[in-house]
């Protein structure tokens, strides 16, 4: 006969695990700075406050609230446009200096080993 080995302190009839029990703790949601029974979904670059589905809106893949929405609105929303334009508008002259050095470069080495010099 094969003999039951419990750790102490487990009753039998009672039909209680024999280690401690954790308690469950639910994690709490984000919710919408305008709605606080919605889950936030997003949060808005220019403020930072957490917006729901029904709150943001999405402007070129980024989040906006409704209040920086309409100050973008009022603004005319030139302050985006304008702070990209010369940056992709330099980088655009260096990549065109760099593809036209490495064609310069690669011209100059087929053209010295179709015609080798004397020597």
């Amino acid at each position: 006969m094969l003999a039951t080995v419990r750790p102490s302190g487990y009753k039998t009839g009672g039909m209680q695990p024999p280690y401690p029990t954790a308690e469950v703790v639910s994690p709490t949601l984000a919710s919408c700075r305008n709605h606080p029974e919605r889950e936030a979904i997003g949060i808005c670059v220019r403020c930072r406050t957490r917006v729901c589905s029904e709150c943001v809106t999405k402007v070129d893949g980024i989040n906006y609230c409704v209040t920086c929405l309409a100050a973008l609105a009022t603004e005319g929303g030139e302050h985006v446009t304008q702070e990209a334009k010369p940056a992709s508008r330099t980088l655009s002259f260096v990549a065109a200096g760099l593809m036209l050095v490495v064609l310069t470069l690669l011209t100059w080495g087929l053209v010295e080993a179709a015609l080798p010099g004397p020597g």
